[in-house]
């Protein structure tokens, strides 16, 4: 429901901007500008919803509103007005369009958008300077709420009755199960699901209980996209501080240490190129699927002759933050069983053109889709299964998963799994557009000329690695990664 209702303010404001832009700028009686309006916001809106469904303008707490937030919604803009354009002139009312009505459009619903936004955030921020530095009255103690029913939720609990009863509150936790709601933990009420974390904020608000603290005790993987998508809007407006608690009490050896140690407190909105990242993918995904689609159509057809219906399988893999995504590719694998009902292996179901197909990457097209619709990027750490998952995956879970990567280009198939992390974790911290570029120019000689290990990226990701962390021995590094 607040999804729902952030939506219709959205489109009202671009509704308002599109009325003003095309009474200012159209000549003639008012009566007359308003008439054309109509036929021309017709086309605003039906370009606007998908648009903001799409950038999730709808899934973000207003008053957490960040610069990423503010990119985004510029990102929108420039799609709306565009698609808008493109709309009029499909439908021969390409009269309607002057440079002066889409710069003025584009200005007042940027205007109306953000402002807003930044509205609702510096009505939130005056409250709390009001109520005082530490989010409760008199200052004496911060709010906390609990995300996630767990073993680690005991502990937490138990720890802030023996340590820090006098400077916490515990105001309530959430639990995925919707038959928790009303029941209580250690006298601490749950409020209700990781899904409505905006929405409880929000009532606590009302009743004067301002949360300054979200302790999270669950890993990323058991919430669902909504939960994710809400927790970390909440941390990157900083105005709410969210921990997430360790899955386990132990401790890792080996290479796994020094990668997961690295990664820790890694968070994709460090780098100023990831928020305009899903921009250039959106946009190169939509240009790619119009260029690919005759290639596409004609390995269809040819996948359909080889193996048979569908063309088309998925295959669910962790993306982002560990939330399942749906991978797309051409089948390249027959029944797996022969006509005699003997069990086939697998290198035994691919057939011819499927290895081909394997071999130049054409099986991967379809997941130009799955770029488009936001669950993978371009250029990322792959898309691998839970069982080729290196032992600590967090690194590599911080990005949307890619088409290709640095692992990939720098070896493939042939290296490690603890490798392909510490590779992915060198992306994660050096990305930029120019690295993008690289890796995709790289890529196509791969395909052409077959995978290469490159020894010295290797070592200078792991080198990397163990400058982050120097308290971590080099004996925890495996020894031919060593400089």
């Amino acid at each position: 429901m607040h999804c729902f209702v952030l939506l219709v303010v959205d489109l009202v404001l671009v509704s308002m901007s599109t009325l003003i832009a095309v009474v200012v700028t159209m000549p003639g009686p008012v009566t007359s500008a308003i008439a054309a309006a109509s036929a021309y916001g017709a086309f605003t809106l039906s370009a606007a919803i998908p648009v903001m469904l799409i950038f999730g303008l709808n899934r973000t707490v207003w008053r957490f509103t960040s610069l990423g937030d503010g990119v985004r919604v510029a990102a929108a803009v420039v799609w709306i007005v565009a698609l808008t354009t493109a709309l009029a002139f499909v439908f021969d009312q390409a009269v309607l369009i002057t440079p002066n009505l889409l710069i003025l459009q584009s200005l007042l619903i940027l205007y109306a958008l953000i402002g807003v936004r930044v509205a609702t955030r510096i009505r939130h921020d005056r409250r709390r300077r009001a109520r005082g530095p530490h989010g409760s009255i008199g200052g004496f103690r911060k709010n906390v709420l609990i995300v996630g029913l767990s073993p680690q939720t005991d502990i937490f609990l138990y720890g802030d009755a023996k340590d820090a009863g006098e400077r916490t509150e515990i105001v309530g936790i959430l639990s995925p199960s919707r038959r928790h709601r009303g029941r209580r933990l250690r006298s601490r009420k749950i409020l209700g699901t990781p899904d409505a974390v905006c929405e409880v904020l929000h009532d606590l608000a009302v009743h004067g209980v301002f949360v300054d603290r979200i302790v999270v005790a669950l890993p990323p993987a058991a919430l669902s996209e909504k939960a994710q998508a809400a927790l970390v809007q909440l941390r990157d407006g900083g105005m709410i501080r969210v921990d997430w608690l360790p899955p386990r009490y132990g401790l890792r050896e080996g290479a796994d240490a020094a990668i997961e140690a690295a990664a820790n407190g890694l968070e994709p909105s460090f780098n100023a190129y990831l928020p305009w990242k899903r921009f250039i993918d959106a946009t190169a995904a939509l240009v790619g699927i119009v260029v690919f689609a005759p290639l596409m159509l004609v390995v269809a057809m040819v996948v359909l002759l080889d193996v048979g219906a569908p063309a088309i399988f998925w295959q669910q893999r962790p993306g982002a933050r560990g939330n399942p995504i749906k991978v797309l590719k051409f089948r390249t694998m027959g029944p797996p069983r022969d006509r005699a009902g003997r069990a086939l292996t697998d290198a035994e179901r691919v057939s011819t053109v499927g290895r081909l197909l394997r071999r130049l990457r054409l099986d991967e097209l379809p997941q130009i889709y799955n770029v488009l619709v936001g669950d993978m990027s371009f250029v990322g750490p792959r898309p691998l299964l839970p069982v080729d998952q290196p032992s600590a995956p967090a690194a590599r879970l911080c990005l949307r998963p890619g088409l290709t990567g640095w692992a990939q280009i720098k070896g493939g198939r042939d290296i490690s799994s603890e490798d392909k992390a510490a590779l992915d974790l060198w992306y994660i911290r050096n990305a930029s557009f120019t690295l993008d570029v690289k890796i995709l120019a790289q890529t196509a000689r791969m395909v052409l000329f077959g995978e290469r290990v490159d020894r010295n990226a290797i070592q200078e990701a792991w080198q990397a690695i163990r400058n982050d962390q120097p308290s971590i021995l080099s004996a925890d590094i495996p020894e031919h990664n060593l400089v």
